[in-house]
């Protein structure tokens, strides 16, 4: 006779039984990975021979020195040497079933300020995430790295949460705890735009907790910014300079301009717009501007008052 033990490769969950000597140690039990394996090895001293069992039954055809287990179960070998003396029967290993794995859905929803743009604007992103999941999530990060049309300004996140930007990389890093089911978190990021167009902006976000729905792990903000400088004066006093009111780079955009005096009533209209208002027949003073610009498929309002004065300077 001769002795021999069991191990679980992997997780190396040794037992061992003697020849001629009933054992009584107990059970040892390891759950089976989710959607995995684990594998036994039978590490007996002159063994040629194996038989494992499963719930004290015979496995046929498992009589190798490593068994494959894919269902939970209570298993056991024996050991033959090449003169076909048995072992004893090895102690259990009991295989249970996957631990219940946590889930936690984490959401994250990105907007930008949803008003009209123009170069050199400041202007926030608004990033929340929550957590729809059945269990905590925790150690939860949100990387997002700023895009070159924008300049990074400040961060504003939620109190008890760490929010940090790395300059090198452009990338704004929020890390959170915990968020329990149903619980959520926000952060502002204050940029300004440094060039115009369409500027299209992600955010992402992690747990250490499986995600069942990955889909909702990015956001995506696309904010529309102009090239127009639109002044707060003009002077048309007949000396050649500033004598309309001027909005540089309008003519790059399908638009109309309406000016309205300090009691509501229109006194100027056009569409097409191209730097022609002079304020003739008005009085000095300040008036109320409404810009209508189209940038790509989208109109955008601008709003803002002007002053018209005509004395020489």
């Amino acid at each position: 006779m001769f002795n021999r033990k069991i191990s679980i490769v992997s997780s190396m969950l040794l037992l061992s039984a003697t020849a001629c000597y009933a054992q009584a140690a107990a059970p040892q039990t390891v759950n089976l990975p989710a959607g995995g394996t684990l594998k036994l090895r039978a590490n007996s001293v002159n063994a040629s021979t194996y038989q494992w069992f499963k719930d004290n039954q015979i496995i046929p055809d498992a009589t190798t020195i490593e068994y494959i287990v894919t269902i939970p179960g209570i298993y056991t070998v024996v050991s033959f040497n090449t003169e076909g003396c048995q072992s004893d029967i090895s102690d259990q290993i009991i295989i249970a079933p996957p631990l219940s794995l946590l889930s936690a859905d984490m959401m994250i929803t990105k907007t930008s300020e949803n008003r009209a743009l123009s170069l050199n604007d400041s202007f926030n992103y608004s990033i929340n995430v929550k957590n729809n999941g059945s269990d905590k999530a925790t150690n939860i990060k949100v990387t997002d790295q700023l895009p070159p049309e924008v300049e990074f300004e400040e961060l504003t996140p939620t109190a008890g949460s760490n929010a940090r930007y790395s300059f090198a990389t452009r990338t704004v890093l929020w890390e959170i705890d915990k968020l329990e089911n149903g619980e959520s978190a926000d952060l502002r990021i204050k940029t300004k735009a440094v060039k115009p167009g369409a500027i299209v902006n992600t955010a992402t976000v992690s747990a250490n907790e499986p995600d069942p729905i990955l889909a909702n792990n990015t956001s995506t903000a696309t904010t529309l910014v102009s090239d127009i400088f639109i002044p707060n004066v003009f002077t048309p006093n007949g000396d050649g300079k500033n004598e309309t009111f001027t909005i540089r780079g309008i003519e790059h955009y399908e638009n109309e301009i309406t000016i309205l005096n300090r009691w509501g009533g229109t006194v100027y209209f056009k569409k097409g717009y191209n730097n022609e208002w002079t304020g003739r027949g008005l009085n000095e003073g300040t008036y109320f501007y409404l810009l209508k610009l189209k940038i790509g498929n989208e109109w955008k309002i601008y709003k803002g008052y002007i002053t018209l004065l005509r004395g020489k300077q």
